[in-house]
């Protein structure tokens, strides 16, 4: 066990400081506080860091937490910066000193944590605690059921569908009545946008994410959530006819004009310009550019604003609903016992319950991904509210295609393949690229 621990330390370390999509923690606290009075240490380690409404909030949790129990010392090691976040975690894992409630972006490497006894299986927890447990929904939970592995890893503190922000009174010149949902209609609907010259969707492929999200939302329609679970495990090859399918569709779409012809030298910047100023009809993003988009000072457009979510193949109904979102998870230390265990669980509790949900909603526009809760009406934007419902109607949840690939190289390995295709890759080119990376690593 010694040499298995050393070799994911190493592996850990490296991750992080690659590619920053490994951040975890377990804890090196005893544990063993019997009720006693002695003083208990919670230490955190999120993103949750700096001066926004969203991290007020989160602040005000721990000081209702420490008012409630003085003989805990909290110390917060969060960082807002992604690189001074990994810079801690690496430290942390060189020390061994884990924090208590900490976060892994990815699942692709979660069954070395668990094999470790670095992170706490939370299912037992959930379901002993039916009022905090059950409201959260199914398809947020069985995103951190990892592949091999019994037991809900994680719990998600943020989570927000990924769409189509569209300009209704574009849609309507181009005599577009409502948002098409089946990718017929949305091929038709592109047609007439070009009518108008209007772009039809802002991109900008500089930014190799845009891309990337892209070819997650189509894979996700074709072939369900799953298939980010069936590369990840070899199961499926990017070379498979039906996952060079899913590139073939972005490129019907780059044949189509669906984009600005110059979108290969165009950042994410570029391209939200383009939208929020009329240029384009559609942009793919999450919430977190709501309050951007209704900011007249930014976003010219801001009253035609609306949201959709990103529309199925008819020959594939039964993935109407696999959908991509954001989730950023809070996982605890597999290490902690006794009382330390309980606090750590209770303030757990606190930061995801139906109360924290209806603050961060209300105040911060964050969603936690919980169905008990009811908003205060005029509390919350009417496009954030659309946000809301579609995504309580997910079957099944995926995030970018690689967050379940063993290998760290496949986040720009996958990004810069996609976005080749649209300086004239073909799909089979990008699908032969992307596969070679792990052919050359296996």
């Amino acid at each position: 066990m010694r040499n298995k621990a050393k070799r994911i330390t190493a592996a850990a370390l490296t991750g992080v400081m690659a590619l920053g999509l490994l951040a975890g923690c377990g804890s090196s606290g005893s544990g063993s506080d019997s009720g006693s009075g002695e003083e208990v240490t919670i230490r955190l380690l999120t993103r949750m860091s700096g001066t926004t409404p969203q991290v007020d909030i989160y602040n005000d949790i721990l000081d209702e937490f420490k008012e409630k129990h003085p003989e805990v010392k909290i110390i917060d090691d969060s960082q807002s910066d992604e690189s001074a976040y990994n810079n801690v975690l690496s430290t942390d894992i060189a020390s061994g000193d884990m924090a208590n409630i900490f976060r892994i972006q990815g699942v692709a490497n979660l069954g070395e944590y668990i094999d470790n006894g670095l992170i706490l299986d939370l299912e037992p927890y959930l379901e002993e605690d039916e009022e905090w447990g059950g409201g959260f929904t199914e398809s947020s939970l069985d995103y951190y059921r990892v592949p091999g592995y019994d037991g809900v890893y994680a719990v998600p503190y943020e989570s927000g569908l990924i769409g189509m922000y569209y300009n209704k009174d574009l849609f309507e010149k181009a005599g577009i009545s409502e948002f098409p949902q089946t990718w017929t209609e949305f091929m038709d609907a592109i047609d007439k946008l070009n009518a108008i010259d209007v772009t039809p969707i802002a991109i900008g492929t500089q930014s190799t994410y845009m891309a990337g999200h892209l070819h997650n939302l189509i894979s996700y329609k074709w072939l369900g959530t799953d298939i980010a679970k069936q590369l990840g495990s070899r199961e499926k090859s990017w070379t498979d006819s039906d996952v060079v399918e899913t590139l073939q569709f972005v490129k019907d779409l780059i044949d189509a004009n669906a984009f600005d012809p110059n979108c290969a030298g165009l950042t994410d910047t570029m391209a939200f310009t383009a939208f929020e100023t009329g240029e384009a009809a559609m942009v793919i993003t999450g919430a977190w550019k709501i309050s951007e988009f209704k900011d007249p000072s930014v976003c010219s457009v801001s009253d035609s604003i609306e949201f959709a979510k990103f529309p199925y193949f008819e020959e594939k109904p039964e993935y109407k609903d696999e959908d991509m979102q954001n989730m950023s998870p809070y996982m605890v230390s597999g290490k902690l016992e006794g009382k330390e265990l309980d606090l750590t669980i209770e303030l757990l509790k606190m930061l995801t319950d139906q109360d924290a949900t209806k603050r961060f909603a209300e105040e911060s526009a964050t969603l936690i991904p919980r169905t008990d809760v009811t908003f205060d009406s005029g509390k919350i934007d009417p496009l954030l509210q659309e946000v809301i419902d579609d995504s309580s109607t997910s079957t099944g949840i995926g995030q970018d295609v690689f967050d379940f690939d063993p290998l760290t190289s496949m986040q720009d390995r996958t990004r810069n393949s996609i976005a080749s295709m649209f300086t004239g890759a073909t799909p089979e080119d990008a699908a032969a690229e992307i596969q070679a990376e792990i052919d050359s690593n296996q």
